[in-house]
């Protein structure tokens, strides 16, 4: 069933960016499995009789929890293997650096989370103006050790926590050790997140500087194989641990949040209330012949809507 409809959504994107407007589409390019499958959703209509290529593909880079997203994108419009279909260092780095990085003009479509207040002042700061659509959600998460009794924490919890007002884990219900709370660096993406969603402003904590983590993946391991692990505490965003890192899973589990878990469904309905849209961006006022544009457009339809889902992404 899966082969079927990566099929289907190849057809279907083959047509929709080889079509001349008003005329039938082009598919001498597609290959004999493609041509199998009918497209049946309405193709987006691109402009003149334009083909990507791997030389005119716009630089897309972002976020890394994104990046499954970015691999799939341009493994599909190119109909090339997702192996090696990106290049992995346009993906590392914090969610401030990767809106730097698009306002620079060294990211051309951009795949990311909410813009931190800095990466906003940098755009100002350079005149730079961007065109950005929400195109789906996630979820902040907090995280724990699996040999941790505590399943669930509350909204007024996490803020004591983070404020300092909380730190033994028996104020929450669990055993009586100090907690361990990390948190990431300010640039980084779920940060932003901790800081709209859980909005402590200036009661934030400041932490020791051991449990401010970097990376997304060193908090991981910091909260899942730290020898003093089953203490810790720290927050993530969920579809990268989920679907990124769900090895993690195996000595670490996700809290609840007042009652309620985290999970695809909770997310696309607001049941877990701790969610955020994800975007994807281009420069304003492109031409409507730009690639990125062309490609912008192609991502906000239901085309794009549908390869994020494929993706096990929450879409809007």
């Amino acid at each position: 069933m899966k082969k079927i409809i990566a099929i289907a959504l190849m057809l279907t994107l083959a047509l929709s960016l080889f079509a001349c407007s008003g005329d039938e589409p082009d598919v001498t390019e597609t290959t004999s499995a493609q041509t199998t499958e009918q497209a049946t959703i309405e193709p987006v209509k691109p402009v003149g009789n334009f083909t990507f290529t791997k030389e005119n593909f716009p630089v897309v880079g972002g976020s890394l929890a994104l990046k499954p997203f970015g691999q799939a994108l341009t493994a599909t419009v190119l109909g090339i293997p997702r192996e090696g279909a990106i290049d992995p260092e346009i993906w590392e780095g914090s969610t401030t650096y990767k809106y730097q990085q698009f306002v620079d003009g060294e990211i051309e479509l951009l795949l990311a989370y909410e813009p931190s207040e800095e990466a906003i002042e940098y755009a100002k700061e350079k005149g730079f103006e961007w065109e950005i659509t929400a195109i789906g959600a996630d979820a902040l998460v907090f995280i724990c050790s699996n040999r941790n009794p505590v399943q669930n924490l509350t909204m007024e919890q996490i803020k004591q926590i983070y404020s300092g007002e909380i730190t033994n884990w028996k104020q929450v219900g669990g055993n009586d050790a100090e907690m361990a709370a990390y948190q990431r660096n300010r640039e980084s993406g779920s940060h932003t997140l901790f800081d709209k969603l859980i909005n402590l402003g200036d009661k934030l904590v400041e932490p020791p500087k051991e449990q401010q983590i970097g990376s997304m993946i060193g908090l991981l391991e910091a909260v899942a194989d730290y020898d003093n692990s089953a203490n810790a505490l720290g927050y993530t965003v969920y579809y990268y641990l989920t679907n990124m890192e769900s090895d993690k899973l195996a000595s670490s589990k996700i809290l609840w949040v007042d009652g309620i878990e985290p999970t695809n469904e909770n997310i696309s309905t607001g049941k877990y209330t701790l969610v955020n849209d994800f975007y994807v961006a281009i420069p304003k006022n492109l031409p409507e012949d730009a690639p990125a544009r062309i490609l912008y457009n192609w991502i906000i339809s239901q085309q794009g809507k549908e390869l994020l889902e494929q993706e096990n992404y929450v879409a809007k």
